[in-house]
């Protein structure tokens, strides 16, 4: 999933055996003491374009999803893939048709959840008139008929999924694909209600008329201000959620949200400027909790098609010239550890790639970067100039600060720094020479990453392409073990440098009121439900 995004079952490889339904259970400590208040408020980084599913592309809608919608299945706090709606699911023996059973479960408005509202939404979510970014997402697992349905050449009508009864459901795909079942948790491929869709149209999101399925509802909106939801009493499991009320605010500055949750006015502090991080860890022990190394990383987008950055030897000029463990270490202060490829070493099944700039010193980077700069026409007299595109957000100015200053240090390149509102950022089409990218992983393996970058990727940014490389991916589909494939891949992306690699996300360790429970940021995927949050008495 685009940054602002899991695990299989142990028993996935025998999928002829039915995945039965784990029990359920209050979210606390038998003993807990529970406030009389369950309210929180969070953060969410920035405002969101819409919590519609199927428009979805950037994390803080993912976090607000996760809250209003469930899918056939979600994620333990481990990873692990757990009942959702199916309370279990099958598949025939060549692992192309599985068979979903779905629970007893109601819409906000009392309504049913069926089959039917799966086939509805999958449908609507590859249909291209609905335009949604993460279309591909549902062809990647190669439902049947879902790469013609999203470029328009056949019927939504004709997707390989189906009602077998009103609590059955059914997907067809082209062929066995080893990680189907890694997908289905991912926040696009939850139902929708058909009726409230057709009937509202573009406002059937709009707090009078959004009907949800997920843990909560939306009560109030107010855009760049708040959006504030309140408990579902008709969520299946409701009797085992305990919060009531959950506030979520747009805010981009770390800063801003750093008094705010100083002042007690917001419950968790993810982002902890690096200025004052020591000095709060240390002030605020019984605040301080840690986050695990999760299944991210952060790279910068260059243009491949057009511009300075055309030139292959200029975009690895400028990956070369930026000191990562100065960024890392100095700069950001935020448990990142450097890289120079895309997959982080702890992906699932995958053998890292180390590239040989990678073992370089900076300063023989340095001087291959300035090199390579000259071979490629750019002097004193003729300096290199580039448009940075970035968020607003204070950590990416501030990274995107420093990556300039260093390319005008190493290499006297002029860079303009275009800072744009996150909701307009993230809908940019035209993002110039160089902009922020990053990536959480949709699911615990190298293709969530990796399917990225052919030529045909909703976000593809970079415009890269590369016949081999497309190739290779397309084959790894059907593969038991796709490594090597993944490898010779991503060995031809970061040669061919479309991206500048700058970190992955390390442990780290942030501000949590300390009677907020459930709130363990354990999950590699980053994938977190407020469903298991609650507020102790305090």
């Amino acid at each position: 999933m685009k940054i602002s995004k899991l695990l299989m079952l142990g028993a996935i490889s025998l999928m002829s055996s039915v995945f039965m339904v784990s029990a359920v259970a209050k979210p606390y400590p038998p003993g807990t003491q529970l406030a009389a208040s369950q309210e929180i408020t969070l953060n969410n980084g920035g405002e969101v374009t819409s919590v519609d599913p199927a428009k979805y592309a950037a994390e803080p809608a993912f976090n607000l999803g996760r809250d209003l919608f469930e899918g056939l299945a979600i994620q333990d706090k481990t990873g692990k893939t757990i009942p959702g709606v199916a309370e279990s699911w099958s598949a025939n023996d060549d692992n192309t048709v599985y068979t979903f059973k779905l629970r007893r479960s109601e819409w906000s408005n009392g309504d049913p959840v069926t089959a039917h509202d799966f086939v509805y939404s999958w449908r609507r979510l590859l249909d291209p008139k609905t335009a949604s970014p993460y279309a591909w997402f549902a062809a990647m697992p190669k439902i049947k008929n879902s790469a013609q349905i999203m470029k328009g050449e056949a019927d939504p009508a004709t997707l390989g999924v189906r009602a077998v009864d009103d609590y059955t459901f059914e997907v067809t795909l082209e062929q066995s694909v080893p990680f189907f079942l890694k997908l289905i948790s991912h926040p696009v491929l939850v139902p929708l209600h058909k009726a409230t869709v057709e009937k509202y149209g573009a406002a059937w999101t709009q707090p009078a008329n959004i009907v949800t399925n997920g843990a909560f509802i939306v009560s109030e909106w107010k855009v760049n201000e708040k959006m504030v939801l309140k408990k579902n009493p008709h969520y299946w499991d409701a009797d085992n959620v305990v919060l009531e009320k959950i506030t979520w605010l747009p805010i981009g500055d770390a800063n801003v949200a750093l008094n705010r949750y100083l002042a007690g006015e917001i419950d968790q502090a993810l982002s902890i400027p690096s200025a004052q991080k020591k000095q709060l860890l240390k002030k605020f022990p019984e605040e301080v909790a840690n986050t695990s190394a999760s299944l991210g990383s952060v790279y910068y987008y260059m243009n491949t098609v057009a511009g300075p950055t055309k030139d292959v030897r200029v975009r690895t000029a400028l990956s070369y010239a930026i000191d990562r463990d100065i960024m890392t270490n100095a700069i950001l202060n935020n448990g990142g550890v450097p890289m120079y490829t895309l997959v982080p070493p702890q992906t699932d099944g995958y053998k890292p790639y180390t590239p040989e700039y990678a073992t370089w010193t900076q300063k023989q980077r340095n001087e291959k970067a300035k090199q390579l700069l000259t071979e490629a026409g750019y002097s004193k007299d003729k300096p290199l100039k580039l448009t940075f595109t970035v968020p607003t957000f204070s950590t990416d100015v501030k990274i995107a600060t420093a990556m300039a200053g260093m390319w005008k240090s190493v290499l006297g390149v002029q860079v303009e720094i275009k800072q744009l509102e996150p909701k307009v950022f993230y809908a940019l089409k035209d993002t110039g020479d160089i902009h922020r990218g990053g990536w959480v992983a949709d699911y615990n393996e190298a293709s969530s990453w990796l399917d990225v970058f052919v030529s045909t990727g909703e976000f593809n940014d970079s415009k890269y392409s590369n016949p081999r490389y497309d190739q290779l991916m397309q084959a790894s589909k059907v593969l038991s073990d796709p490594s090597k494939e993944y490898r010779q891949a991503e060995t031809l992306l970061i040669n061919d440098m479309a991206i500048i690699p700058l970190y992955r996300y390390g442990n780290d360790q942030y501000l949590i009121k300390p009677y907020i429970g459930g709130y363990e940021r354990t999950n590699p995927e980053a994938s977190y439900y407020r469903k298991n949050v609650y507020v102790k008495a305090h």
